[in-house]
């Protein structure tokens, strides 16, 4: 501990007040996780500019800490925060959410987001462009980071663009005799030092175009092609595919990521959203197949919402799409550090329930009305699978014919929703996300304990979608949510367990059924602390650090100094 007492007034003298938490209210949003996952941190550090995370790297590293890179804490596996005390160094966490900045470069073809940057602002940033980039929904809704969705090899929502990846990027490695090193493989020259090279990228004095490394993959580009082979015995894409695997991407913060290059999108035009409702699972799995075979060009997004996940969300998530609606999906991060801050006040009170602001939250909720379309809420009463499939208005023609030829004589109806409609549809869709955690708020569960999460990558031939649990797994669950990227066939699926049920056994027993069914999983979350990485990705972490000082543990992998 000595040594952490050390290095506190050592940070205070590269960063302010507000810059370095340490007491335990204010570290409060930062070392709990969005779902799961929480544990203790010597000190918050915030830089707000690259040069102060270099600093502040510079120090952790000579002071022999474990560092813990974190952008906007939105994940979902607990991979952002610490998990548990157990760790052989102190922990810093070192938040990136204030070093934002976007430059767009190559006439809007592509564009170098910092760490700070959010999906949010850069789809603002290229708006003027008419461009977007690689995701626009979904957890972007909460603030989520270009670069967090890079490491993470998130998917996304949008079928053409498949995971975040590029080649491209700056990031600070520690090599393995303990030496720190920036690293950079931008495809820009920037210099020879740390100091000049971020100098010179904060203030955009570089060419494009001129470095011998420009010329690299900076999507992936292959995925259409993927998707639509659906005779294929593979998932479209998981965490840890080695395909995707390359410096940045994928590091699951094994190194501390300063920038990347990516591709940019055109906007696309107005667009037309298909809302779909079926009792017969089959029919939507042969909807699927049929609609990758016959469509000419792929939608942009085909999302999928169980009814019980609808009802969850309408109920305890109203406020999260509420607020989406009202406010931008840029103010949530900020709502949800201010909820993490009150939280802790209420538990130091003692005499409070520990609950008491979700509480509140849900009280409200109960008392106004699910804000949702009238023709989406009779779809709830009639149908126990949700689709909404969107595309260009210039493309929902052909769309509208091949729906309406593959459910003559069946059961399921569509309908063609308004601008209102399409807008709540996507609400609901993905405030999803949250709809287990804000019910076990509300009702005191520990979501550590009784949430279980599975992000699962189907077979692209898989001819189920929904997760069948045994009878005796059943029975041991409370509530249920299931949604997803139904065309790229990945399965969001959340259990809340009811008391007394042995949470590890349950995992294991329903990792197994997966593995039967050639699933893998996560399929882009990131491993955090809930799943095990595969020999691939464990190999593909161990490179980026050897000495495993960021982010330990990750993948449930050795926590130790040098992976002892």
């Amino acid at each position: 501990m000595e040594k952490g007492v050390a290095i506190i007034p050592q940070l205070q003298q590269i960063l302010t007040g507000d810059q370095l938490l340490t007491s335990e209210n204010d570290k409060a949003y930062y070392t709990k996780g969005f779902r799961v996952g929480q544990g203790q941190a010597l000190a918050v550090a915030i830089p707000d500019s690259l040069l102060q995370l270099w600093q502040v790297l510079k120090l952790c590293v000579a002071a022999d800490k474990i560092i813990l890179m974190q952008a906007s804490n939105t994940g979902v596996t607990g991979g952002s925060t610490p998990d548990g005390n157990n760790y052989d160094r102190d922990v810093v966490i070192v938040s990136t959410r204030r070093i934002k900045g976007v430059q767009i470069i190559d006439n809007a073809q592509q564009v170098i987001a910092f760490p700070g940057s959010t999906l949010t602002e850069l789809e603002k940033a290229l708006l003027p462009h008419h461009k977007e980039p690689h995701s626009v929904i979904g957890s972007s809704c909460i603030g989520a980071s270009v670069i967090g969705g890079v490491c993470n090899n998130s998917g996304g929502s949008l079928i053409r663009r498949g995971p975040a990846f590029t080649e491209k990027s700056l990031f600070a490695q520690i090599n393995n005799d303990g030496s720190l090193s920036l690293v950079n493989h931008l495809g820009v020259f920037l210099g020879n030092t740390p100091e000049e090279m971020i100098a010179r990228l904060e203030n955009q004095d570089y060419t494009t175009g001129t470095a011998p490394d420009w010329e690299g993959k900076i999507w992936a580009d292959d995925y259409a092609e993927v998707i639509r082979d659906v005779d294929a015995n593979s998932p479209t894409r998981f965490n840890g595919n080695a395909q995707y695997l390359h410096d940045s991407s994928g590091s699951a913060g094994k190194v501390a990521v300063f920038a990347v290059r990516l591709s940019t999108f055109d906007k696309g035009d107005r667009t037309q959203t298909f809302y779909i409702g079926t009792n017969d699972e089959q029919e939507l799995v042969g909807l699927r197949r049929y609609l990758l075979q016959n469509l000419q060009e792929l939608p942009q997004q085909a999302e999928y919402i169980h009814r019980n996940a609808f009802d969850l969300t309408v109920r305890y998530s109203k406020h999260v799409y509420w607020a989406i609606d009202r406010l931008g999906p840029e103010a949530l991060p900020s709502l949800m550090a201010g909820k993490a801050k009150w939280d802790l006040r209420v538990k130091k009170a003692g005499f409070l329930p520990l609950n008491l602001v979700d509480k509140v939250l849900q009280g409200v909720n109960n008392l106004t009305p699910k804000r949702v379309s009238k023709r989406i809420l009779d779809y709830r009463d009639q149908f126990e699978h949700h689709l909404m499939i969107k595309t260009e208005a210039r493309h929902a023609p052909e769309l509208q014919l091949l729906l309406t030829s593959f459910f003559a004589g069946k059961s399921g109806q569509f309908f063609a929703c308004d601008s209102r409609e399409e807008k709540d549809a996507f609400l609901v869709r993905f405030g999803v996300g949250g709809c287990t955690v804000s019910y076990c708020d509300y009702m005191g569960i520990d979501t550590n304990q009784r949430l279980m999460a599975f992000d699962v990558a189907l077979r692209r031939n898989d001819d189920q979608w929904r997760i069948v649990l045994p009878a005796h797994l059943q029975a041991q669950v409370l509530e249920d949510s299931c949604c997803g990227h139904f065309f790229c066939f990945v399965n969001h699926q959340d259990y809340i367990l009811k008391p007394g049920v042995d949470p590890v056994t349950f995992k294991h027993e329903v990792l197994e059924y997966l593995d039967r069914r050639g699933a893998k999983y996560p399929a882009e979350h990131n491993v955090g602390h809930l799943y095990s990485a595969s020999g691939e990705y464990e190999q593909h972490m161990r490179e980026l650090d050897p000495t495993n000082s960021y982010n330990p543990g990750i993948g449930k992998t050795s926590r130790k100094k040098y992976w002892r």
